[in-house]
């Protein structure tokens, strides 16, 4: 997809400013595409292989309450001694 759009000035100056800034030349395409990529990918719009998957817990597996009485929990928690 081929995409033209202004930009306002001030974001267009950063860019300028970011180019100018680094030690080997680079494009603003190359810029904008690596910054709408990372904006995408921490929005859940665009995959990566670095997200987090939780499997819950099977029902009555622990405490209920851990994150409100973690205290108390952690208090009767015993280490696995071959650990």
């Amino acid at each position: 997809m081929k995409l033209n759009t202004e930009l306002p000035d001030d974001i267009a100056q950063a860019i300028a400013d970011y180019i100018q800034d680094q030690p080997n030349p680079t494009d603003i395409s190359s810029v904008l595409q690596t910054a709408l990529q990372t904006f995408l990918i921490e929005r859940g719009y665009l995959g990566s292989h670095k997200r987090l998957h939780i499997t819950p817990a099977s029902v009555g597996s622990g405490y209920s309450d851990t994150s409100i009485n973690h205290d108390r929990v952690l208090a009767n928690f015993e280490p696995d001694p071959s650990a």
